[in-house]
């Protein structure tokens, strides 16, 4: 890590919050959701450093980086490589840059997403009204291309159904004061830096590339006594690129998460895992009937969510046979 561009310490009265971003192979993407930080508000007595970390062997965004510093010109940037294939190493390396630049707070939002101009501000209000160390809010998909195909509009209709109703779930645990067990992902998430500086805890780069450490990582907090929560007014929007709308991809990825998850459960607890076995494969072959049942009355946008149980279904049998996860190995939407 290069620290000679270190920050010194905030001024008094005055906040340091990082924005981290990790990225790969998607130089597109990456400046367009940078496009939409140099729109962020912010409170007035907020410094903001942003941390870019490009998970490659060498630098291949100069050129975007000088761009975002010219849009930003109040703001501290920070850009750094790192060789280690794997989003949880790249992501550790940002907490690392955060320490290093003396960050109170650290944000997270994907390299194929863009965040509404209130994002941090909700982020912020969310975190200080209940001293949360980890905040996370909704990720919706954007809009789609008005060339996209049918097919294409089939699974993104039904990726739009599945964020709705997830949404809605964690705004009904919210509401309830059960916002403590809703799972964050880091792809719109603030986590206080001194809870990470002081417990040591970062992503389990044992995963390597096949995803989920944001999801292990807040499980582990939870463990170590974070106070967690999530706020539905902190808006981001991910960018959905064709390769992802196809029933395959959604298989795909569904079956690589569950494989991974299983196989890391098996590990801890084999006994309890497997006696649980087979009460999680009927639930899941149950849904997969109920999401395939309700296709005519969705306009088929169920169809995605029985894809997704049936590769959960494939990736529970996978595990059990000892195979890995390699879903980030590949990039799409450079």
């Amino acid at each position: 890590m290069d620290h000679s561009s270190a920050a010194k310490p905030a001024l008094a009265g005055r906040r340091r919050i990082c924005i981290g971003t990790v990225t790969r192979n998607r130089p597109q993407m990456l400046a367009q959701l940078l496009e939409s930080y140099g729109r962020l508000e912010r409170p007035s007595d907020t410094d903001l450093v942003f941390i870019i970390i490009e998970n490659s062997g060498h630098a291949t965004l100069d050129r975007i980086i000088e761009m975002f510093r010219l849009q930003a010109p109040e703001t501290s940037v920070r850009y750094e490589i790192e060789p280690n294939l794997g989003i949880a190493s790249a992501r550790n390396l940002a907490i690392e840059c955060a320490i290093d630049a003396c960050g109170e707070l650290l944000t997270f939002a994907d390299d194929d997403e863009t965040v509404e101009p209130d994002w941090l501000m909700h982020l912020l209000s969310e975190r200080d009204k209940l001293d949360l160390d980890i905040v996370g809010s909704p990720v919706r998909p954007a809009p789609i291309d008005a060339d996209a195909s049918f097919r294409e509009r089939l699974v993104w209709n039904g990726l739009v159904w599945h964020s709705r109703a997830c949404e809605a779930k964690c705004r009904r645990m919210r509401d309830t004061g059960s916002h403590h067990r809703i799972k964050l992902a880091t792809g719109s998430w603030m986590g206080r830096v001194e809870f990470f500086r002081s417990t040591g805890l970062r992503f389990d780069t044992q995963l390597g590339l096949a995803g989920g450490e944001d999801w292990r990582l807040w499980s582990e907090a939870r463990k170590m006594g974070a106070l967690t929560g999530w706020t539905p007014l902190a808006v981001a929007h991910e960018t959905i690129p064709s390769a992802r709308l196809t029933f395959l991809y959604q298989f795909k990825r569904n079956k690589d998460h569950c494989t991974t998850e299983f196989r890391s459960k098996l590990e801890k607890r084999p006994l309890k895992t497997l006696f649980r076995l087979p009460g999680s494969l009927a639930a899941r072959i149950l849904s997969f009937a109920l999401y395939c049942l309700a296709a005519p009355f969705t306009g088929g946008q169920s169809l995605v969510r029985a894809t997704s149980c049936l590769g959960s279904i494939t990736g529970l049998i996978a595990a059990c046979l000892g195979c890995k996860s390699a879903h980030y190995r590949r990039t799409d939407g450079a």
